[in-house]
């Protein structure tokens, strides 16, 4: 676990401004480990979909259907739960002020973990009146009223992840992502399919398995934020809210968690355009989305590693230093991207054959991995400035953005994939990833002139 010095790494030296390739290694000490904790979280959920795999059809069907929901909502849970991250970073030498901001978070992942454990737990209300067939709808069970729950659970894990990032302690998050894996791993294979005496649960045993390691989690995180925090030795509990402080989190963060959201619901639209075409467009579509995402990884946290930069820069008001810190992330995350990116190209064959050996799909997925590579340098280039704004606390223009670009692009993807099939779809999304960088960068350059 890191220590209560951890932190100290995201202030200013004494002695003058920052040289910006010092700067850059330090956002890479902090990224380093977000970025083995999104890998642990990612192989956590493949166990969960793998061993549901091995459970039935319609149980797998049911998964889907709670999933499908449950994703989107989780992540603009997570996004707006990120807008208490430059407060947390501004106060993280003061306790004192800290603390109210760590209540107003607290309260804001209840509030949205309970709407969307709402959502998430009506699953078989919505459901029927989508249609979804009744097999499925039968398979169901308690697990949409178990994930429902999680969705609270995981709402205020998500705050103390936000606020330990915030303060610098990046390899705590990793040692409790790592943790939440290891109890995954144990718990849904053993209540799902129930090895040697233990009955098989099935859908229910992995809501049960999910609710279980959550809870668990969430006791060791809010433990670890006592323990090595400048918050050590201070009560904190919820109290009363606090609901100016809650608002002031949620306009910052709410427009970062609807991006998250409308980048999802692009990227469904895409999905669908790809369907349209045929079983191995859909198939090389659905690939080439799984490599673009194991690449963007390292831009993802490294964005979320610089925002605690950001936001110290921008609280002494210093203009100059709020830009250094986007620099330094550009230094860090966008060569990682583009080797890691040229990397798969070169070994596409290799690469291509881990995840299918039907030679039309990987014929198709081969020939669009240079426009994979663009999409996931120009991706990291625009995430970058989007840390940056919310560092600032002026995420509704990253917002803007998406809705811009990225409406765009869903409202020309099935036209465009039924004219000129995936290639044609994939170099659309390229362009409206390019646009991002524009639209991004520009508004983070004015933005940041009126730090």
């Amino acid at each position: 676990m890191s220590t209560a010095s951890e932190s100290e790494d995201t202030t200013e030296p004494a002695g003058g401004p920052e040289a910006v390739g010092a700067l850059a290694g330090r956002v890479a000490g902090k990224a380093g480990p977000l970025y083995l904790s999104m890998l642990a979280t990612m192989a956590g959920g493949m166990v969960t979909a793998g061993v549901l795999g091995n459970a039935g059809t319609a149980q797998l069907a049911a998964y889907a259907v709670v999933i499908a929901v449950f994703n989107p909502v989780l992540m603009v849970v997570q996004g707006a739960l990120r807008g208490s991250m430059p407060f947390v970073a501004e106060h993280g030498d003061d306790p004192r002020r800290l603390a109210p901001v760590v209540r107003d978070s607290l309260w804001l992942a209840l509030a949205m973990g309970a709407l969307g454990g709402l959502l998430v737990a009506t699953a078989p209300l919505w459901g029927r009146l989508a249609g979804v067939a009744a097999p499925t709808l039968a398979a169901l069970g308690p697990y949409p009223l178990l994930m429902g729950l999680y969705v609270v659970v995981a709402s205020v894990k998500a705050s103390v992840t936000v606020l330990l990032t915030g303060l610098g302690h990046n390899r705590a998050v990793l040692a409790l992502s790592l943790v939440t894996t290891a109890l995954a791993v144990v718990l849904v294979p053993a209540l799902v399919l129930g090895p040697g005496p233990v009955p098989a649960m099935g859908l229910p045993g992995a809501g049960s398995a999910v609710l279980l390691h959550g809870c668990a989690t969430v006791c060791l995180s809010l433990y670890v934020a006592r323990r090595v925090t400048v918050l050590r030795g201070r009560p904190i509990g919820l109290g009363a809210p606090r609901w100016a402080g809650v608002r002031r989190i949620a306009r910052v963060g709410l427009p970062t968690g609807s991006t998250l959201l409308v980048k999802f619901g692009a990227m469904g639209v895409l999905a669908l355009a790809a369907a349209r075409i045929g079983p191995a467009e859909a198939a090389a579509h659905q690939l080439l989305v799984v490599v673009a995402t194991f690449v963007f990884l390292a831009a993802a946290a490294t964005g979320q590693a610089t925002v605690p930069f950001t936001a110290r820069a921008a609280g002494r008001g210093d203009r100059a230093g709020v830009r250094r810190s986007v620099l330094a992330g550009y230094l860090v995350a966008v060569p990682v991207v583009a080797v890691s990116a040229t990397l798969v190209w070169a070994a596409s064959g290799t690469v291509v054959g881990l995840f299918t050996d039907d030679p039309e799909v990987a014929a198709l997925v081969t020939a669009l991995l240079p426009v994979l590579c663009a999409v996931a340098v120009a991706d990291a280039a625009q995430a970058l400035p989007g840390m940056g704004l919310l560092g600032i606390k002026k995420a509704r223009s990253s917002m803007h953005a998406f809705a811009v670009c990225y409406g765009l692009l869903a409202l020309v993807a099935v036209p465009v994939a039924g004219a000129g099939g995936l290639t044609s779809l994939w170099a659309v999304y390229a362009v409206a990833t390019a646009g991002l960088v524009v639209g991004q960068g520009l508004a983070f350059r004015r933005l940041s002139a009126r730090v």
